[in-house]
């Protein structure tokens, strides 16, 4: 069982055996960036510099690009996408839209922590998990602290590597390490 009470199936492929001991041909191969998080870091930087509808002098805005993940994912395909339609001319909302579709699409693949980080959001939070519990016929979802995260403010700057700082003498650690 996991700590989180959570599960992963994303990125599984179902066809590879783990058994190293396995005569399967086939390999695990890590994913380290996909298509769609391209087109999301595309979305963000134009929204960030033309706002949701301008673009630059490129082909597609920061919208074309949401709208484009949105519809692919099946999102607003019967409804015309209500939501995206409301906030297209709104830079902050589109801005909190971009960050959770990176959440939902990139949920799993290590690029939260990263992004957090970026957008300078507190990383403080409890992680938090649940606990199935069957009593009869029916299931109790629990859900339960998991980690205590302790991350200061100096945090959000790594520490220089001891051999860099050893190598140029005029490089100074960042403050707190």
């Amino acid at each position: 069982s996991t700590r989180t009470g959570y599960y992963l199936r994303k990125l599984l492929r179902e066809d590879c055996n783990a058994n190293p001991n396995s005569l399967n041909a086939k390999f695990h191969i890590p994913v380290r960036i996909r298509y769609t998080e391209i087109f999301l870091a595309y979305a963000e930087a134009a929204n960030d510099a033309w706002g949701p509808m301008g673009k630059g002098s490129n082909a597609y805005s920061a919208y074309d690009v949401v709208k484009a993940i949105r519809a692919r994912g099946g999102v607003g395909t019967d409804n015309g996408d209500a939501y995206l339609e409301s906030i297209k001319g709104d830079k902050e909302k589109m801005t909190q839209l971009i960050r959770n579709e990176r959440r939902i699409e990139l949920c799993f693949e290590n690029k939260r922590f990263w992004d957090i980080r970026r957008w300078q959001m507190p990383l403080a939070e409890t992680a938090k998990g649940i606990r199935i519990d069957k009593v009869g016929e029916s299931l109790n979802y629990t859900v339960i602290d998991v980690e205590n995260r302790n991350y200061k403010e100096y945090m959000n700057y790594g520490p220089i590597p001891y051999g860099e700082m050893l190598k140029w003498s005029n490089l100074q650690q960042n403050k707190g390490w």
